[in-house]
């Protein structure tokens, strides 16, 4: 082969390289980050919270309509969850990770007090129902947290 052909085809394969996308690698302990996240919540460990997300990180709570950047907003929502649910339980099922990517599947069960999907009013109403969340960790820290489910089946 000539010289004009390895630089061709190494000119071909730096293209190429360049063209495929490069997910971001997994830092040791991204799951590990994630599972702490949920423990704190079961915990109701706000200084835990505090640590674990990120300055600008954002936790979504699709069924509630809650969107809050930062700690303090989520440790916010947290009080609120307690004050309704004090004795909430969060399990997670099955989790998966990808990257710098992780996806739970969960339970969760609590006993309610507050207005039902309907707008009634419950007192001590045993609820419990299944979910799937998205985290997103960067440098050891919640950058994303999003929460789906249904809310009403909870209370069926």
């Amino acid at each position: 082969m000539s010289k004009w052909s390895y630089a061709i085809g190494f000119f071909a394969i730096s293209i190429l390289a360049c063209a495929v996308e490069q997910k971001k690698p997994a830092t040791e302990g991204d799951k590990a980050v994630v599972s702490a996240y949920v423990r704190a919540w079961n915990q109701h460990d706000t200084a835990a919270l505090d640590t674990l997300i990120a300055a600008d990180g954002v936790h979504e709570d699709v069924a509630q309509n809650f969107r809050g950047v930062g700690p303090k907003a989520v440790i916010t929502f947290m009080h609120g969850v307690q004050s309704a649910e004090p004795d909430y339980k969060w399990t997670v099922t099955n989790e998966v990770e990808d990257g710098n990517l992780v996806a739970l599947e969960w339970t969760w069960t609590s006993t309610y007090s507050g207005p039902d999907p309907a707008g009634k009013q419950v007192t001590n109403k045993h609820v419990s129902g299944r979910g799937t969340s998205f985290a997103e960790v960067d440098n050891g820290k919640i950058k994303r947290f999003t929460d789906y489910y249904d809310l009403a089946s909870f209370f069926r």
